[in-house]
């Protein structure tokens, strides 16, 4: 066979290759996620709920039911390889490798689900549109619209479901295996507001975790949390961090957050409170609903099934208890 056509078929077969995404070892890593099924129930299979939990990954459904019976051996009989109904089953969230390779950035998440126009800004600059499946990378700024949604579904299983008229910036975002040292989730919110739902990377112990605000730093262990830059107390309006007229409101849906300003000063926020920051004042808000526009429907009717907490002033300090922000 001539040299120059062996050299053309090679390059080909590597052509083809690169188009077609490496292996499916190297396309993707099954690293432990946040999320687990507590009770399996009776007659289900393990490729009923692969098929249900995983419906974008087809091609994946015979190794991820071999991953999920390798991590957990305890939730299957040994004889007939079944689900033991009730059994705990720890899911694994699926990390892509080659487009974050490929095209030298790194994938952070994709969409979920919009409504309404929005756009990433990419670190050079370059704007596209967003839809259902696009991919969002570390460094990207997204904007939603002034009558948008957005939800992001991220590689450690976060969520993060912008409010119209918003922005943040994916500041980093890097997901590592297991507990190693390296993961790290950096938002910088820049306009308006959004409600998270945190994942892996928030769970991690050794992992950074910081969402900027400009206002506030809010770190978590474990939550949902809803939070926008408002104009005073119209949440009808969404502000600019750069805005010297922003306050920022927080509510807690699940677990706890903590805010820190910027000379140290932290205070803690847990499910069910709510609290209002400036430059200048931090107001935890026993006695008062939410401002009108912070809440979605969805969000406001988890927020009035939460008890309101008793008043710890070991949990909250520095905090000033009362309403001086809203004028009650």
């Amino acid at each position: 066979m001539p040299f120059k056509l062996l050299l053309f078929i090679v390059l080909l077969s590597l052509l083809s290759t690169v188009q077609a995404g490496p292996g499916k070892d190297a396309n993707y890593e099954f690293i432990e996620s946040s999320r687990s099924i507590m009770r399996a129930g009776p007659g289900q299979s393990l490729s009923m709920l692969v098929q249900e939990i995983y419906p974008a990954y087809k091609k994946l459904w015979p190794q991820i039911e071999r991953e999920l019976r390798r991590r957990n051996p305890q939730a299957f009989n040994q004889y007939t390889g079944s689900i033991i109904p009730g059994r705990r089953i720890q899911l694994v969230t699926i990390k892509i490798i080659r487009k974050g390779l490929v095209l030298h950035r790194i994938v952070a998440g994709t969409v979920s689900n919009i409504k309404g126009y929005a756009e990433a800004t990419d670190s050079r600059g370059s704007t596209r549109s967003l839809g259902v499946k696009s991919e969002v990378y570390e460094g990207d700024r997204i904007t939603t619209g002034s009558d948008a949604r957005l939800g992001v579904k991220m590689i450690d299983d976060a969520e993060f479901h912008m409010k119209a008229d918003s922005s943040m910036r994916l500041t980093e975002y890097r997901l590592k295996s297991s507990f190693e040292k390296g993961s790290s989730s950096i938002i910088d919110l820049i306009k308006g507001g959004l409600r998270t739902l945190t994942g892996a990377i928030a769970h991690n112990p050794v992992a950074v975790y910081r969402f900027q605000t400009g206002v506030m730093t809010i770190g978590v262990r474990g939550t949902d949390f809803v939070v926008k830059l408002c104009q005073q107390n119209d949440c009808l309006h969404s502000a600019s961090r750069n805005d010297q007229q922003a306050r920022l409101h927080v509510v807690v849906l699940d677990g706890l957050i903590s805010l820190q300003d910027e000379e140290g000063a932290v205070g803690d926020l847990i499910m069910g409170q709510y609290a209002i920051a400036s430059q200048n004042e931090k107001v935890m808000v026993n006695d008062a609903l939410p401002v009108a526009g912070l809440l979605s429907v969805q969000e406001q009717r988890l927020f009035n099934k939460l008890q309101a907490p008793k008043k710890d002033d070991s949990l909250v300090w520095p905090w000033l208890l009362g309403g001086a922000l809203l004028g009650l």
